[in-house]
């Protein structure tokens, strides 16, 4: 059974098809890219995906069940989390509070224990903390739990979005251009943050990124969109020679380093 699966998804507005009969699937461990020139639908994908949209036909299913339409916190609750093109920290909150932010749906919540502040509520959340700290550890980012979220370097910030997605203890992460801003040694860095995250949590990821080189060396495969519909599908290798991706968004072969 496919971790995710979406199975002839179509979305319109106003009479312009943003997504036409979309299909895809991804397995629990895999790290798929998604692509396309602006305006191709691939953030709308994430939005159908969270529940933002519901798709004017077709069905998504996560671990079989469907979340077409559902409230966005069920289909987080679900095991689906994402970060987005443009920054959404708490910037006067420390690094470590906004991490527990996204792992609020995991705090005991029993009103007698919250009341009393119980041993129990007391150990609880003491672990949830320390769970915390431990996703900050695998970002880069404990040393500076205590300092607030505005005092991060850009490059920072946008590791400290992906932690706060993992504190909802996803089982598929949607990054929405993780690496824009960054400046080359980031995304370096970046890079190798997500394979480890993606080894030690076995995540399934789906990564919507500009920068070729990189989703070239990351991704074991991509899928290609160009005004709301699939126009490849396959490895790196493949897709870097595809002649309709060149004609509609690379232009010219992407170099695939190993």
């Amino acid at each position: 059974m496919a971790l995710l699966e979406l199975t002839d998804c179509s979305l319109t507005f106003g009479g312009l098809k943003a997504v036409s009969a979309f299909s895809f699937t991804l397995d629990a461990g895999q790290l798929v890219g998604l692509i396309g020139p602006n305006g191709a639908g691939k953030t709308t994908v994430f939005n159908l995906i969270t529940g933002v949209y519901r798709p004017d036909r077709g069905e998504i299913r996560m671990q079989g069940q469907s979340i077409a339409g559902l409230p966005t916190f069920r289909i987080n609750r679900s095991g689906i989390a994402r970060t987005f093109q443009g920054i959404r920290l708490f910037p006067n909150m420390s690094v470590l509070d906004n991490v527990v932010v996204g792992a609020n749906q995991h705090i005991a919540r029993a009103p007698v224990a919250m009341l009393f502040r119980t041993a129990a509520f007391a150990r609880h959340n003491a672990e949830l903390h320390a769970q915390c700290m431990a996703t900050l550890t695998l970002l880069g980012l404990a040393a500076r739990a205590h300092e607030a979220a505005g005092t991060l370097s850009y490059g920072e910030q946008r590791r400290l979005e992906i932690a706060r997605a993992l504190a909802t203890r996803p089982k598929l992460l949607l990054l929405d251009e993780p690496a824009a801003g960054m400046n080359p040694q980031e995304k370096v860095e970046l890079m190798e943050q997500i394979r480890l995250i993606r080894e030690k949590l076995q995540l399934g990821i789906l990564i919507i990124e500009h920068d070729m080189k990189l989703i070239m060396k990351m991704c074991e495969r991509i899928t290609v969109l160009d005004h709301g519909e699939t126009i490849a599908v396959g490895k790196p290798e493949q897709i870097q020679i595809d002649e309709r991706v060149i004609k509609a968004y690379l232009g010219e072969p992407v170099a695939h380093d190993s």
